[in-house]
């Protein structure tokens, strides 16, 4: 595989040279599945929760111990969506591009009532489905479970963003993948997300259908003693220094956000030498510049008011008390009721989160980009 020009990886997952430490939630994944458990992985967005699972099915694979199928459930509005994603993720993981496709495959992709074609560039499998017409999705399921579970290496099935489910208009959706996860127990599952809250009450509420059935697990942002000697390597190696206090400066700007201090220390890297402040700033502005166009559109999924409230928590950097004299007059927000009003589509929008007892944004670059009008 070609080395990457670049050390500090922005899109996918490369290889374990170019991720950092994350040997406790290895470990912690590596047991559940060991022990024939069922995992939830849940943490903020842009926390590296995706290139983990990856690097998780890589160690599988290293050590033929089984494959894993990663399947984003972001975007899908109904059960027959999640369905089709489902089923082409399948299709196309099982589909060799050397070797063509099996017998068993054929047989599933005929069972499912769908087509495969292939890309004329990666000489993959394309598939489209038109099964729905013709059988149910707990049909299907059934069908796929039924060939993942001949495969002679186990199978772990990763349902990303699995908490989308619960706005499907079919109120049995849950109980769909509950009673697909049960029917067939040889194959493993992993539940992640990004919304805390409703990850949490899917798999703890007694009333709901994935109660106590997987084992969970809060990813938290990594240490900044165990990401400081991985961002340094990569420069030492290319005869480039970058001292701790940038280190510190980065780390505090993005919150430790993963995603943006790859971001940070891929323009840095890129840079070349001379790397102080003065040009690290200019890196923190260069990545809200390139942003606007994207932040600046959030503005009109909001009104006005709720708009001011989102601009007063990123000034503060949150806080623990939004309804508190101390915050609502320095920034003229007026009654306490109606910024408990804003603040709670501003929670259900995903635009702030309750964390560890604070009321903070969830994007730090809309944050720092709030920061600046």
């Amino acid at each position: 595989m070609r080395e990457p020009a670049n050390p500090f990886i922005l899109s996918g997952y490369h290889s374990p040279k170019y991720f950092c430490n994350r040997d406790e939630e290895l470990a912690w994944l590596m047991d559940q599945y060991g022990n024939e458990r069922n995992a939830v992985l849940y943490s903020w967005r842009r926390m590296g929760k995706t290139v983990l699972l990856k690097h998780f099915f890589n160690h599988l694979r290293q050590k033929r111990m089984g494959e894993g199928i990663f399947i984003d459930l972001m975007g899908t509005a109904s059960l027959a969506d999640a369905n089709n994603r489902v089923a082409s993720a399948i299709i196309r993981h099982f589909g060799e591009p050397k070797k063509g496709i099996g017998s068993e495959l054929m047989k599933l992709i005929s069972s499912l009532g769908a087509t495969v074609g292939v890309d004329p560039l990666s000489g993959t499998p394309q598939v489209t489905l038109g099964l729905l017409g013709k059988q149910s999705v707990p049909a299907t399921f059934e069908a796929l479970g039924e060939f993942l579970s001949k495969r002679k290496i186990p199978v772990v099935i990763c349902l990303d963003e699995f908490q989308q489910v619960v706005n499907y208009p079919e109120t049995y959706a849950e109980a769909t993948f509950r009673t697909w996860m049960q029917d067939f127990p040889m194959i493993r599952f992993v539940f992640s997300g990004s919304h805390h809250k409703m990850m949490i009450s899917m798999f703890s509420e007694k009333s709901r259908p994935f109660y106590r059935s997987a084992q969970i697990l809060q990813l938290n942002p990594l240490s900044p003693t165990v990401y400081a000697p991985f961002i340094r390597s990569f420069f030492q190696k290319n005869g480039k220094k970058i001292q701790q206090a940038t280190l510190d400066k980065i780390f505090s700007w993005t919150r430790m956000q993963t995603y943006y201090v790859q971001l940070a220390c891929n323009k840095l890297y890129a840079k070349g030498e001379g790397i102080d402040d003065a040009l690290t700033n200019e890196v923190f502005q260069e990545i809200l510049q390139q942003e606007t166009p994207i932040l600046s559109s959030y503005q009109h999924l909001l009104t006005t008011f709720q708009w001011k409230v989102l601009s007063a928590l990123a000034r503060t950097e949150g806080t623990e008390n939004p309804l508190s004299k101390d915050f609502l007059i320095p920034n003229q927000l007026g009654a306490a009721s109606s910024v408990s009003t804003a603040l709670q589509t501003l929670i259900r929008k995903e635009f702030v989160v309750h964390d560890n007892g604070k009321y903070t944004l969830h994007d730090t670059l809309l944050m720092r980009w709030l920061q600046q009008l």
